[in-house]
């Protein structure tokens, strides 16, 4: 059994340092494999050119299995875009969080994400599907209050599964007040805190927003203020130049 257990050990360890290789060694096979199926069959019931054949049922082969590997890829990997537009759904159709906070919500291009756990392992000489999760973390605006919204996702079997979806509202006095829509208490602190620990970078760079938005500002007034001063000094030099003429 220890001697199992230990080759078990050693083939998941070389699984999770080459799998990269090894999936794509597996799907050259399976266009290979398909390719010679294919041809087979056909030049079995039709006279085809063998030139012709050989390459036009490669294309074919290939074909198939990168679209089974985009189709395998999208049932067992998140994509966060699509998590953002979901959420922003859910809160624009939520009465309690508009009324709060006003409508229409509307979200920046300030985001950050972390993916978590997913793709394909070997357990116990099983092969093992994992879902993936995503821990997505972004401001969001109303006509009356702003608010930062933590949302997580599971995928399951290409299903996507809102375990969470928070909103943390600033106050005059105390705490912010948080909202949840999706969840509780117990699983925003899923990961040991993983949404708080993403919550700290998107304030400063809420922050550092505001603070970039007045620094173009001052630039702005002071390019506007140098282009006027040198459209008064060109003004000048040419009443100058008209009374020296004169």
């Amino acid at each position: 059994m220890a001697i199992r257990e230990a080759v078990g050990l050693q083939v998941e360890a070389f699984w999770k340092r080459n799998n990269l290789v090894l999936v794509g060694a597996g799907g050259v096979m399976v266009c290979i494999l398909l390719w010679r199926v294919m041809f087979g069959i056909a030049n079995t019931f039709v006279g085809l050119s063998e030139g012709m054949a050989k390459y036009g049922f490669l294309a074919l082969s290939s074909a198939i299995v990168a679209f089974a590997g985009l189709y395998l890829r999208s049932r067992f990997t998140i994509n966060p875009d699509k998590v953002y537009r979901m959420a922003m759904r859910k809160l624009n159709t939520d009465a309690a969080i508009l009324k709060l906070m006003g409508a229409p919500l509307s979200g920046t291009d300030l985001r950050a994400y972390v993916m978590s756990g997913g793709g394909i392992s070997l357990k116990n000489f099983k092969v093992v599907f994992r879902g993936k999760r995503c821990f997505l973390i972004f401001p969001i605006r109303g006509s009356e209050r702003k608010g930062l919204v933590s949302v997580e996702v599971k995928n399951k079997k290409g299903q996507y599964d809102m375990r969470l979806v928070a909103v943390d509202i600033p106050t005059a006095t105390g705490p912010d007040q948080r909202i949840f829509l999706t969840g509780d208490e117990e699983e925003y602190r899923v990961g040991g805190g993983l949404i708080s620990e993403l919550r700290d970078p998107v304030v400063k760079a809420m922050a550092a927003t505001k603070e970039f938005e007045d620094r173009d500002e001052r630039e702005d007034e002071e390019d506007a203020e140098r282009k006027l001063q040198e459209a008064e000094r060109r003004h000048h030099e040419d009443i100058e130049k008209l009374e020296r003429v004169g």
